[in-house]
């Protein structure tokens, strides 16, 4: 390992250093027939941009810091967003949300290096991130089809899954940020996810037409504002679904908070059932033990990601209450239900099965 790092630290040096092609790898995205696309570079590739990321985090070389952006940024993220959002939602009436389409794989490359150049001058990295910013996806016999289903076109975008796309898609769109702000605009953007708030439907109708003209200057675009469009308008009482959470107005003082939406905890609660089954933890070569305590790993997970909602109550009990289910289906399988039928309500407490479950499953089975 010694030796590769001085080989690649004296390419970079000489400037002989440039990516490999990166690896396609598809995966199944959760109840649906579709599959995301992840482009893998190099373990040596994948080093040089953690440390071309960690250079620039540290200098602040890129102009991608302002009060609109959250996604990416170190020492804000996710939860800064939705607070953002949550305490412009208690002060403006309506809501804009929409999402910029197919976001990386339109970027247009030679903005994005021009905008680069300008930030980072004549400096030795910028020859080395162009050359990034230009890797493509090796083709192979087997994956070309599904490339191409993709949407992905050789010259146009960067590719998902280098660990520099998420800080040059913030630099993308940091001139867009620039122009929001300028002109007064409440907005949160993730990556490509938006929410702009405003006092009136019609100044949120202008808005969409602003933040649509403003993006097609660099060849991005939104959605159209339809019922079944990604781009809504959201009225007062309207619930905002906004990175997996939802911003919703309660009380009598239409306090604004996010939570949970049910939909999101059905989602959650499906993906534990499916991910957890005897079959599934068999086929992974895991035992009883480690599947008890993978379940609680992933819970506890989820119990952190979503600690501060309104109604963490709901999750917990519904998290709680399938953890007991998965348990209680493991034993199922494993022994029969006459054999679960004779154990006594202490036995089924001290083995992680709720009662109600069990009575539940020997109705059905009765019946």
């Amino acid at each position: 390992m010694d030796n590769n790092l001085s080989v690649l630290a004296r390419r970079l040096q000489q400037g002989h250093y440039g990516p490999s092609q990166l690896k396609a790898v598809f995966i199944p995205k959760p109840n649906s027939d579709k599959e995301r696309m992840i482009c893998i570079p190099t373990v040596c590739d994948r080093l040089v941009q953690r440390a071309i990321i960690t250079y620039l985090e540290k200098n602040q070389k890129l102009p991608i810091y302002n009060s609109s952006s959250f996604g990416f940024l170190r020492d804000l993220g996710t939860d800064a967003a939705i607070k953002a959002a949550v305490g412009y939602r208690q002060s403006y009436d309506w809501c804009l949300k929409t999402d910029i389409e197919s976001f990386f794989d339109r970027i247009p490359r030679q903005y994005l290096k021009a905008r680069v150049g300008k930030a980072l001058g004549k400096h030795s990295l910028v020859p080395i991130v162009s050359k990034i910013i230009d890797c493509e996806v090796k083709p192979t016999i087997w994956n070309r089809a599904k490339i191409s289903r993709h949407g992905i076109q050789k010259g146009l975008g960067i590719r998902q899954g280098m660990p520099l796309s998420p800080i040059l898609a913030n630099l993308v769109l940091s001139e867009f940020d620039s122009r929001m702000e300028h002109l007064g605009m409440k907005m949160v953007r993730y990556a490509d996810d938006i929410a702009a708030f405003f006092e009136t439907k019609e100044e949120a109708q202008k808005g969409h037409k602003i933040i649509s003209e403003t993006l097609a200057r660099i060849s991005l675009s939104i959605p159209g504002i339809s019922d079944v469009s990604k781009t809504q308008l959201l009225g007062p009482d309207d619930p905002i679904d906004f990175l997996g959470r939802e911003i919703v107005r309660v009380g009598t003082d239409k306090q604004a908070v996010w939570r949970v939406a049910k939909k999101q905890i059905r989602k959650i609660v499906r993906k534990l059932e499916e991910e957890y089954t005897i079959h599934a933890r068999m086929k992974a070569d895991s035992n009883f033990q480690e599947t008890v305590i993978d379940v609680w790993d992933s819970i506890s997970a989820y119990f952190t990601i979503y600690k501060g909602a309104y109604n963490f109550v709901s999750l917990d009990s519904a998290l709680r209450e399938t953890s007991r289910k998965i348990i209680g289906d493991i034993f199922l399988d494993l022994f029969g239900e006459q054999a679960l039928s004779r154990l006594t309500s202490e036995q089924r407490k001290f083995l992680g099965m709720s009662h109600v479950d069990f009575d539940e499953a020997n109705s059905d089975i009765m019946a």
